[in-house]
């Protein structure tokens, strides 16, 4: 009954390492791809010791917008707001 019970589980795991290596695979991720073109870039870092920003980037209106959450209003907050279409078009000297 116990050598059974072990051949059975060497064949089980010989089957499962079969169907792993000749398997259909892994699905390709799509994260942000679903439902549609992907108009934004997301980007978190730390400003100071005790906050962090995330920064936004919208590439259909060429918009960075720089997010912090305010913690004594519990809210988060803009801090920051640039066109980047209007800020690659100026001409430096």
């Amino acid at each position: 009954m116990k050598q059974a019970i072990i051949v059975a589980l060497v064949c089980l795991n010989a089957a499962l390492l079969v169907a792993l290596a000749f398997g259909p695979g892994a699905k390709p991720a799509h994260a942000q791809a679903v439902g549609g073109r992907t108009d934004y870039g997301v980007l978190s870092a730390q400003v100071s010791r005790s906050n962090d920003a995330l920064f936004l980037l919208d590439t259909a209106t060429r918009q960075l917008v720089v997010i912090t959450f305010d913690q004594q209003k519990e809210r988060m907050r803009v801090v920051a707001r640039r066109d980047l279409g209007v800020d690659f078009q100026r001409k430096t000297r």
